[in-house]
């Protein structure tokens, strides 16, 4: 019966909040205390993945979205 109460239902809710918090807490403790070479390797990894994915998605997405007459008239100039 207590269970079913709205006080347990906002009990458990203040508890979840809490543990985020604490979780929070741990990750900007973990990020702010990375060896230099960590940071060097995630990094690096991040600019590895983006490189082929501008390189590659981006000419696509504005060859979908830009007209064939602009792209004609852009290359004149």
């Amino acid at each position: 019966m207590l269970a079913r109460s709205g006080w347990a239902g906002a009990r458990n809710f203040l508890e979840n909040a809490f543990v985020s918090l604490i979780a929070e807490d741990v990750m900007k403790a973990y990020f702010a205390n990375l060896p230099a070479k960590a940071w060097v390797l995630v990094t690096l990894s991040a600019v590895l993945i983006t490189y082929p994915v501008i390189t590659v998605v981006v000419p696509e997405l504005l060859r979908a979205i830009v007209p064939e007459t602009v792209r004609s008239v852009l290359n004149l100039l």
